[in-house]
């Protein structure tokens, strides 16, 4: 495990200032839906007309819905953008933005159909718990409130583990999808396959630099909630409040927020790529370990000589890997000796890990770090 750190590390480090312009692109795109929002909320309660009032709030919401969407996109392109690079980083190469832009053209339509999927399970949820809820509240109020504490005790017990056990089966999707060019829902099988007999490790790997992120969170909220309960109290309790003077006391709270995005996007800026970067090395490392057992892991564990040895060779592909991904044309499975159409660099599994020397017929690809 210290290896993948070290290596997310140092790849981090040698092209810092791409990773940080993509974590920038979705975090700008959404300041400044935020900032459109509140001008035209604001101008509509300058003018203190109830109609404008209303007009102007509509329309915020829908800039902020509209602008919501487009960054969450844009942040799903970025990390596919990130595990690119953190891939051809592993290679030697020095990717740019422009580069990374053009070699992931078609990543988010690949993901149309995972994406489309997962809404309408939501969906799909969102009726059946409310539909059970009308149901309950037809037959009386008490019948209701049993039937509520029943659905939230049900989706914390299935819910949780549900959650937990997807989030890891599915951690490879973004570079399955980048990498090896595969639409959603093939990517998803290839994830399943890959933690297949997996799943204590994979979590396990997946939890620690998740966990620190969460506590350095954690202190930042506790740092900006200190300042709520006396924004809160500004806030009149009774219902005469107009609108426009709600808005204003909305626009008071202003500056904590302000506060509470620079603190979490100064923790982004870093932390955003280096999971990124790791989940790749993960997904590199796994695809090593499953198509290639003998080559896995000697008894001294990560680091010196109980690393994974490089292949030998690499000009074979993978034993009993002749098929292809599905819809993929001429494209074979990662750690083959074929390149991506118009690209240098090779598959996963062809590069080393750091702290290795090159076997005899090696290439040259090595890990970031690697000597």
């Amino acid at each position: 495990m210290s290896a993948l750190f070290s290596a997310s590390f140092e790849a981090l480090k040698r092209r810092l200032g791409l990773f940080l312009m993509l974590v920038l692109a979705p975090t700008l795109l959404t300041l400044i839906v935020i900032l459109v929002a509140f001008l035209i909320g604001g101008g509509g309660a300058v003018s203190r007309n109830t109609g404008a009032v209303a007009t102007a709030v509509i329309v915020a919401g829908l800039v902020a819905a509209v602008g919501t969407l487009a960054a969450a996109l844009l942040q799903l392109k970025t990390y596919g953008m990130m595990a690119l690079g953190a891939y051809e980083i592993a290679q030697g190469q020095r990717p740019d933005f422009q580069g990374l832009l053009a070699r992931t053209k078609g990543y988010l339509p690949r993901m149309v159909s995972l994406i489309l999927m997962f809404v309408g399970l939501v969906i799909a949820f969102y009726l059946i718990f409310f539909g059970v809820l009308f149901a309950a509240f037809r037959n009386g109020s008490d019948t209701a409130a049993g039937v509520v504490v029943g659905l939230m005790f049900l989706v914390f017990l299935i819910g949780v583990p549900l959650s937990v056990f997807l989030w890891t089966r599915l951690l490879y999707l973004v570079p399955i999808v980048a990498i090896e060019r595969v639409s959603g829902i093939d990517a998803m099988k290839r994830s399943f396959e890959l933690t297949k007999g997996e799943f204590w490790r994979t979590l396990g790997y997946a939890l620690l630099p998740a966990l620190a992120i969460w506590a350095i969170s954690f202190v930042i909220n506790m740092i900006t909630n200190a300042f709520s309960p006396s924004l809160a109290s500004q806030f009149p309790s009774g219902s005469g409040t107009s609108p426009a003077e709600m808005f204003t006391l909305l626009l008071a709270t202003l500056p904590v927020m302000l506060l509470s995005i620079v603190l979490q996007l100064a923790v982004s800026l870093f932390t955003t790529p280096f999971i990124q970067i790791y989940k790749t090395y993960m997904y590199v490392d796994q695809v090593r370990r499953k198509t290639l057992p003998q080559y896995g892991y000697a008894p001294g564990g990560y680091g010196g000589q109980g690393f994974p040895q490089p292949y030998p060779g690499q000009a074979q592909p993978y034993p009993g890997q002749a098929q292809q991904y599905p819809g993929h044309g001429q494209q074979q499975y990662p750690g083959q000796a074929q390149q991506y159409p118009g690209q240098g660099q090779q598959y996963p599994g062809q590069q080393q890990y750091p702290g290795q020397q090159p076997n005899p017929g090696q290439g040259q690809n090595q890990w970031p770090g690697q000597n």
